[in-house]
């Protein structure tokens, strides 16, 4: 999006050495686990060539090289790549970092012929997400993966509604409190309204050339996650 290297990006920059222990806090250490199951979800066999896209600092793409991918963490904060690249050496682990904003289909085009790709909690971002999401098919090699992890707009039920309220209203001052920038998390519940729902983003989804093969709700449905095949012919937009 025109503003995701330039506003996103900086709030993510002036962000990168608490982004983590934050979002560790406010999810009660839930986001790990919704985190190692992204990459679990990607590493179904040996040694997979996978694409963690809005990698941020890392979580999912070094746990999926932990267990034995061959990863690529791509990022449009240079901030959050350098924190990347040091957990990466503090675990011995072998990845490659690429700057990269996935709004510019120029930027996006050098990535190429991935097994899997994981994208967690960066769809909201982006003012066109079918078009990122194209582009993301094209990355990938025919009948490639696609592992989203979302948050979205909860469909109803006494956990969604709870969650929902929490989210919305209670998490973000919290944030706050423990010293996180009020503009991020003010951006991160507007992006999730403007996202929508979970069918909202299956349309995308399914818009962009990709078929659900498997989903999961967590905390009610307000977070998602699906593993999504990419169709063959897909073209990047």
């Amino acid at each position: 999006m025109a503003g995701v290297g330039t506003a996103v990006g900086g709030l993510f920059d002036r962000s990168a050495d608490r982004y983590d222990r934050i979002n560790t806090a406010i999810t009660f250490g839930q986001d790990r686990r919704w985190r190692r199951w992204a990459a679990r979800s990607a590493v179904r066999w040996p040694g997979p060539r996978v694409l963690d896209a809005c990698s941020g600092t890392g979580l999912v793409g070094l746990e999926a090289a932990r267990l034995g991918a061959r990863v690529t963490l791509a990022d449009v904060s240079p901030g959050m790549l350098a924190r990347a690249r040091e957990r990466a050496t503090a675990r011995r682990l072998d990845v490659s970092t690429c700057l990269v904003d996935l709004a510019d289909p120029q930027a996006a085009a050098g990535l190429l012929d991935f097994d899997a790709i994981t994208l967690a909690f960066g769809l909201r971002y982006f003012d066109d997400p079918a078009a990122v999401m194209r582009r993301l098919a094209a990355a990938l090699r025919p009948d490639g993966e696609l592992v989203l992890l979302e948050a979205v707009l909860p469909d109803g039920g006494l956990v969604a509604r709870g969650a929902s309220f929490y989210f919305f209203h209670v998490a973000p001052r919290l944030a706050v409190l423990l010293g996180g920038r009020r503009e991020l998390y003010d951006r991160l519940t507007a992006s999730v309204r403007s996202l929508g729902t979970a069918a909202d983003v299956a349309d995308v989804l399914a818009a962009a050339g990709f078929d659900v093969v498997r989903r999961r709700r967590f905390v009610g449905g307000l977070v998602i996650g699906v593993v999504a095949r990419r169709t063959r012919g897909t073209v990047a937009g």
